[in-house]
């Protein structure tokens, strides 16, 4: 898949990628995977037998819903401070890098519909990235290029800071651990758009 430079569609990418990675699957997520935008990104996922499973809650369930625990609750963990904490934790409270860059910036994050412990999972970074994509859009719209090129300045430095430097290490987790196609090739698509999406931010800028 190309790399979109419209904002409002890398917005979609990011949506598409936290919603992988924030809860299980439901009704709505499964249509999402099969949306044109699912199909481009999970490509073998899509052609694969295993896709099958989705059609049938039971199987969703018993298939991808296990999956999904393994890799963000039980044996890898999708919190920033776990991989950047020389203690290995995760930071709930103040000292969360990732939580201060948030509310300078105006997020609110509700941690207990997003399922988090706390606001560095990957899930809610890659919202946030979508959000920042959805203010670039609505500059674009008006037009208000000086704003469009601040808030692409601000995405730039919340993935260089915040995201790349620990997601990558979490996603190749997920690819060597995960059980499903769906999760495997779902880590190796964010990976390579995070690091195409900073180098087209950085090439804009």
């Amino acid at each position: 898949m190309s790399h979109p430079s419209d904002a409002a569609a890398r917005g979609n990418l990011y949506g598409f990628f936290s919603r992988l990675f924030v809860k299980e699957l439901d009704s709505a997520a499964v249509e999402l995977l099969w949306s044109p935008l699912g199909q481009a990104l999970l490509p073998r996922f899509c052609a694969s037998d295993e896709a099958k499973a989705l059609a049938d809650a039971d199987q969703r369930v018993r298939v991808f819903d296990a999956d999904f625990v393994h890799l963000t609750v039980v044996n890898v963990v999708p919190y920033a401070s776990f991989y950047l904490r020389e203690d290995g934790r995760v930071e709930s409270g103040g000292a969360n890098p990732i939580s201060d860059w948030l509310a300078q910036y105006g997020f609110e994050v509700e941690l207990e519909p997003a399922r988090s412990l706390a606001q560095d999972h990957i899930g809610i970074a890659l919202e946030a990235m979508a959000v920042l994509c959805a203010h670039e859009a609505e500059a674009e719209a008006r037009p208000d290029p000086e704003y469009a090129a601040h808030i692409r300045g601000l995405q730039a430095e919340f993935l260089r800071a915040h995201v790349l430097s620990w997601a990558p290490v979490y996603l190749f987790a997920v690819e060597r651990c995960a059980h499903t196609a769906l999760y495997r090739e779902a880590a190796e698509a964010c990976v390579a758009w995070l690091g195409a999406d900073l180098q087209a931010l950085s090439d804009r800028a």
